[in-house]
């Protein structure tokens, strides 16, 4: 699956790449035609405009040799000389003669001529060559060899080979460049795709693992309750004293059941945003003395002692059912997993602009390599020991969230055989 998305996505990329450098491309490319005929075209109607106001100057016959112009045709048209023709035509649409520059073919006349179409500036390409043409239609006199004639029709050419080598190779390095592009986008799309796709396939694999172990864990209860209850049918005629410890394990499953669920979904609620803080001015140590209070008596009840040290006024911002939950998760671990005649100590102060919760305990521990994904959902550090505690392996994860949405952190440090201290970090101010 990942494998198609990557090829995808370079794809996508590749065409992207393309389309913007072909408009990059053809955006420079036909700029640059434009501001090189405007310029062509600007030069010829200067001249053109020189030449209907003043006489034409002598014209060279067809099939004749050139010859030098007299000097002051010399010093008004010299400049032109290198770079334009001009063909001037009669009434009948009969080459005249030609003046400037380097003569034209007799044969490529014909594809200049222009009679009875409207006068003005066009491209014109002629046995290969491309010329900007501008016609102007008047009667001119002009003198071709040493005898005054009257012209029809004159047309000033600019031959644009010099302009068409630069687009030329303006177009293969825009050819050229825009193809090396399409590599080095391809090359580097793929990089980019691997590196993008990395967390998103992290985060598959977590969700899948997710669902198997949730599917595991909600199975395990599911057929508890299912095997007591098709145990109840067996012995219709019992009475529910007869049978209440059928019930009552059924019970067990079901509170159980009833826990992982909302575990659960206050996770899917995390994840999707949809569970928010609601934070709200609350002493803490008003929260702290009442969790302590309810697990002093659990606690007693396996001979654990429980101590406490809470600083007195603490307000802070924050939302107090959820930071009620936080403590129970974390009181509930230390008394999970505290032997008998064991100590859990719990304190709460302010230092700075922060206050500080700390829950210690002198039970099992946790070995050192489990550390790191303590607060991974489902991961438990003895499957076993969880199972026979009734621990979903999902409450250090919900813990870890509240922690987070309060913009606070939490801190673990354990040694096995010897106790787990759990550091939590919170803004007074949210």
């Amino acid at each position: 699956m990942f494998q198609k998305t990557r090829i995808r996505l370079v794809t996508l990329n590749v065409i992207v790449v393309f389309l913007l450098l072909n408009g990059l491309g053809s955006a420079v490319y036909y700029t640059m035609q434009y501001r090189l005929y405007s310029q062509v075209d600007r030069e010829l109607e200067k001249v053109t405009e020189r030449l209907i106001l003043d006489p034409l100057p002598r014209l060279q016959r067809v099939n004749e040799d050139a010859f030098p112009y007299n000097r002051q045709e010399r010093k008004k048209f010299g400049e032109l000389e290198r770079r334009y023709v001009l063909l001037v035509w009669d009434g009948s649409g009969e080459v005249m003669g030609t003046a400037f520059g380097e003569r034209l073919e007799p044969e490529d006349f014909p594809g200049f001529r222009h009679m009875g179409q409207p006068d003005g500036i066009e491209t014109l390409s002629v046995n290969g060559q491309v010329y900007r043409v501008q016609t102007v239609t008047m009667p001119k006199k002009v003198i071709v060899g040493n005898r005054p004639q009257v012209s029809s029709q004159f047309q000033l050419i600019y031959n644009l080979e010099q302009e068409q080598k630069m687009l030329s190779s303006l177009l293969y390095v825009v050819v050229i460049g825009g193809a090396v592009s399409i590599v080095i986008a391809m090359v580097v799309g793929l990089f980019l795709a691997r590196r993008a796709l990395v967390p998103i396939q992290v985060s598959w694999e977590k969700q899948q693992q997710f669902i198997a172990d949730a599917s595991h864990e909600l199975r395990t209860p599911l057929a508890a309750i299912l095997v007591n209850l098709e145990r109840l049918f067996r012995y219709p005629d019992h009475t529910i004293e007869q049978e209440s410890e059928k019930i009552m394990v059924g019970m067990q499953e079901t509170r159980r059941l009833s826990k992982l669920v909302s575990d659960l979904l206050t996770l899917a609620r995390s994840d999707s945003n949809e569970l928010q803080i609601m934070p709200q001015k609350f002493r803490l140590d008003e929260i702290v003395q009442k969790c302590t209070q309810v697990f002093t008596q659990l606690a007693i009840v396996k001979e654990i002692s429980l101590e406490t040290e809470i600083e007195q006024p603490l307000e802070m911002d924050g939302d107090e059912e959820r930071l009620h939950q936080l403590l129970v998760i974390l009181l509930d671990n230390a008394l999970k997993y505290t032997n008998e005649h064991g100590k859990i100590f719990v304190s709460c102060k302010r230092e700075g602009q922060r206050v500080v919760v700390l829950v210690k305990d002198t039970g099992i521990g946790i070995p050192k390599e489990d550390i790191p994904y303590l607060f991974d959902r489902f991961y438990r550090v003895d499957k076993m020991r969880s199972r026979s505690t009734e621990g979903t392996g999902l409450g250090l994860s919900i813990a870890k969230w509240i922690v987070d949405a309060h913009h606070g952190k939490i801190q673990v440090s354990s040694e096995e055989g010897i106790g787990t201290s759990f550091l939590v970090t919170l803004p007074m101010r949210q």
